[in-house]
């Protein structure tokens, strides 16, 4: 009797303590514990997430909205993140309710039928989570992956795809309606056809000293003081010249630590490099040796490191470069890759001037610059005179003496292509821009001269019949004179091959500017939306997707978070 008790006392204890098992599971894993699920929401999503006028859409279908983003986060998200995530989730649900809410009283709809075709079909962005082994859809991986994965029901799933669907078929007619016209057709195909090649002669200040005695210092001085903002321009642009800490050009003579070296090779690398020390302090070439011995990345360049500043160098590797004096070398010092010394090449003095200290050198300099430019000009005035009156460009202008070192020749052996020894005749001062259409990245750079507003303004001027510019150009400091070579203008037959080709670039390129982005604004993911509503949305978009005056996002639950921070550049100042 007392066995059988007992035997029915621990059935009934195990009985218990099953149940309560059961409601433990049930209470943590149970459909009521969707909110505290990676990704789920932190309150129950029994209650409204958004509203729109009078439609109201739950926190269950934004829940599933944000599981969804979370599948394709690249990297785990952190608390902040995750309500970042949710918040800006529910404004991207918000747009395109109201979206659909435009489309809808447009008449826009689909058929059950097209729906279920888009599910299943290719261009559903989730298909790949409903794909099974061989590839295709499966109804099964379908009903799991929306109820495990974005933890809704096929009902509310059908509902946002069918919202989706409105959406697109909504933006393609929107875009259906951006039309061009064939006169914005044929002015943007002479703007890529027509063509300019242009011959110039270029007249470079540096090449034209001016006749008689360069100006004095008197003179600089009355220069600087009629031109005071030319002068302050001056000293802004080259203020390195008169505010700089001590630079010094430095070669080095490296040997580099053996990798894992105990006290004996840390020794014997020590003393290898006071051996090439005592070899440059007692005369021999330091490039030379550098070269032969050095051990680290400038030994092909003869140890050359090039200038080295306080902007450019550590500090304390800048502090043993400035103890030094033109010619001298450093006492040997060890660092982690290894043992060097230097030898200062060449020192530029610290300089710490004020524009009022260097106002009259300046005003030297540009009234030397002046007088140059004074005499370039005139030659470029004779050049144009000469063209005026009937001479060519090369008739006109002066020839160009051969570029330094070609009157010895080219080859390798001192050899030009006329034979050794024989001196290379004077160069064509004439050049050509070669063919240049309107569509440049820049209108107002002309391939060849540079940027000039005045050039590219009569561009469209000049003809057969009138080919010459008719004033000597600045540009960019020196002096051009100019003449059309060749221009070639598309035809009305040219214009008919290719219409339809330009009228569909056109259209593509204006849909882009009205409505570019929009697949991600509202449907990619919300770090895309987020950086094209900054920089890049189109701009009809832009306020298709503002949310309207009437929505109102539940903040309990999807509190607002801070605007992140502008992206950073790499390579960019900040």
């Amino acid at each position: 009797m007392l066995t059988q008790l007992r035997d029915k006392s621990q059935s009934f204890l195990i009985f218990v303590l099953f149940g309560m098992l059961i409601v433990v599971f049930i209470f943590f894993f149970g459909p009521q514990a969707e909110g505290i699920r990676p990704g789920g929401p932190q309150s129950n999503i029994g209650g409204w997430a958004v509203k729109i006028g009078d439609e109201e859409i739950t926190q269950r279908e934004v829940e599933m909205a944000v599981r969804r983003q979370a599948l394709f986060e690249s990297d785990d998200l952190d608390e902040g993140e995750l309500a970042r995530l949710r918040r800006l989730t529910a404004e991207q649900v918000a747009a395109r309710v109201a979206l659909e809410q435009r489309a809808r009283s447009m008449g826009m709809a689909v058929t059950d039928k097209e729906l279920s075709s888009y599910i299943v079909g290719e261009d559903n962005p989730d298909a790949p989570l409903f794909r099974g082994r061989e590839g295709g859809f499966e109804k099964d991986r379908y009903v799991s992956q929306v109820s495990q994965s974005l933890g809704g029901t096929t009902e509310l799933y059908r509902k946002t795809k069918e919202r989706e669907l409105v959406i697109k078929r909504y933006m393609a007619f929107l875009e259906s309606q951006v039309k061009v016209s064939e006169a914005e057709a044929r002015e943007a195909f002479e703007r890529s056809k027509r063509t300019w090649n242009l011959g110039f002669v270029v007249v470079d200040p540096a090449d034209h000293a001016p006749e008689g005695a360069e100006p004095t210092a008197d003179e600089g001085a009355a220069y600087a003081k009629a031109h005071p903002d030319e002068v302050k321009a001056w000293f802004e642009a080259h203020k390195k010249e008169y505010d700089r800490e001590k630079e010094i050009r430095v070669r080095r003579i490296l040997v580099r630590k053996p990798k894992d070296a105990d006290e004996a090779a840390l020794a014997e690398a020590k003393a290898k490099l006071e051996k090439l020390k005592a070899r440059v302090e007692g005369g021999e070439d330091f490039e030379a040796v550098a070269k032969e011995a050095s051990e680290g990345y400038y030994k092909s360049f003869g140890g050359d490191m090039g200038w080295q500043g306080k902007e450019n160098t550590s500090p304390p590797d800048y502090e043993v470069y400035a103890a030094l004096e033109q010619g001298k070398i450093s006492a040997v010092r060890e660092s982690p890759i290894g043992f060097w010394f230097v030898k200062a090449e060449e020192v530029k003095p610290a300089v710490h001037k004020k524009l009022d200290e260097v106002t009259d050198e300046i005003g030297l300099k540009l009234a030397k610059e002046d007088r140059r430019k004074g005499a370039a000009r005139a030659v470029a005035e004779d050049i144009l005179a000469q063209v005026k009156a009937g001479k060519t460009l090369e008739q006109a202008a002066p020839p160009v003496a051969p570029r330094p070192g070609a009157e010895e020749g080219e080859g390798a052996e001192g050899e030009d292509a006329e034979g050794e020894g024989e001196s290379k005749a004077p160069e064509s001062p004439v050049q050509t821009t070669g063919p240049f259409s309107a569509n440049r990245p820049m209108a107002e750079r002309i391939p060849g001269i540079g940027k000039s507003e005045a050039l590219a303004a009569r561009l469209n001027d000049l003809t057969e019949a009138s080919p010459l510019v008719d004033e000597v150009l600045e540009i960019e400091g020196k002096f051009y004179v100019v003449r059309l070579v060749e221009r070639f203008e598309p035809s009305d037959e040219d214009f008919a091959k290719e219409k339809d080709n330009f009228l569909q670039r056109l259209r593509m390129a204006r849909v882009n500017q009205l409505f570019g982005g929009w697949q991600q604004l509202l449907f990619g993911s919300v770090r895309q939306r987020d950086l094209l509503q900054r920089f890049g949305a189109g701009a009809a978009i832009a306020s298709l997707t503002t949310l309207p005056e009437t929505a109102t996002i539940n903040e309990e639950a999807y509190p607002p978070v801070p605007a992140a921070p502008a992206p950073v550049m790499p390579g960019l100042p900040q």
